[in-house]
């Protein structure tokens, strides 16, 4: 078995370089090909990311009542920790937001009555669920004078997140089968320039198992180089992006570190069933 298909891979590589020109054609178009889905699945993937971060940034804010007791706001602190859904509760006094805003203001602020409220900022797990907790807090009127939601800002966020998932999923499938019926057309030119030869192996007797598996192991060839392309392709292409977050740091915070062995990997073997696959369609009509 081994010495089979030692056999049928040295073949493959023999026709490879006797077909030259076909060879290099129908690498360079599954790397293109890889390169583009590749490229737009990264595009979209950080795109969801920032969505998904620009999301969990909202922050809800629960202004306590004047009257509140301290023994009521460690109950209402309490309360709001047991809450499904809340990730975090911070704490901010209302003497604590009296002297943040006197920084802002242009005037003399001492002997002026504080007005500014006890006030709890809470970050959510998922942010579907801020309507559902923000109507709990309020029903806890003894304690809460107001729940500040950013309603209208979070539903536009949360809606765009949904247009960018649902976007990349259309586009990725729809690319993956455009890529996979370019390859199919291209590494159907390289059967057709070898139809003559497939002929005379049927005329003498061989099956279309032994026919059409070297010319698998050399479609299988051209998709894990033409992967190879496109990984190296994607990585320069993400250390170019590097110095833009280093140039902006802020872009930096809104994306995900991308996993280069996994990308590499991913590409390789999408390569290689995109050759494989490829290979496969295009000798079908000739081993009929």
């Amino acid at each position: 078995m081994t010495r089979a298909f030692t056999f049928l891979f040295r073949e493959a590589l023999i026709n490879q370089r006797r077909h030259g020109l076909m060879t290099v054609a129908a690498i360079t178009t599954i790397g293109v090909a890889l390169t583009l889905v590749g490229s737009f699945y990264l595009t979209f993937s950080q795109l969801r990311t920032m969505s998904r971060r620009t999301v969990d940034a909202f922050e809800m804010r629960v202004f306590c009542r004047p009257e509140i007791t301290t023994e009521r706001l460690k109950e209402t602190e309490v309360k709001l920790r047991a809450l499904p859904g809340v990730a975090e509760v911070s704490y901010r006094s209302r003497d604590d937001a009296f002297a943040d805003a006197a920084k802002s203001l242009p005037i003399d602020t001492v002997g002026l009555p504080n007005l500014m409220p006890d006030t709890f900022v809470i970050k959510l797990r998922s942010a579907e669920q801020t309507a559902v907790i923000a109507s709990a807090i309020r029903s806890w009127q003894g304690d809460v004078e107001n729940v500040d939601v950013p309603e209208e800002e979070l539903k536009v966020v949360l809606r765009l997140a949904d247009f960018i998932r649902n976007l990349g999923l259309l586009g990725g499938a729809l690319l993956l089968f455009g890529a996979l019926v370019v390859v199919v057309n291209t590494i159907r030119l390289s059967v057709f320039s070898r139809r003559r030869e497939i002929q005379i192996m049927k005329i003498v007797g061989a099956t279309p198992g032994f026919i059409r598996l070297p010319m698998l192991i050399e479609g299988l060839i051209h998709g894990v180089v033409g992967g190879l392309l496109a990984a190296l392709a994607l990585i320069a292409l993400l250390r170019y992006t590097d110095t833009l977050t280093v140039a902006i740091p802020l872009l930096a915070s809104y994306l995900e570190p991308v996993n280069l062995p996994l990308l590499a990997i991913s590409l390789v073997s999408g390569g290689g069933f995109l050759g494989a696959t490829g290979a496969w369609l295009s000798l079908s009509r000739y081993l009929r």
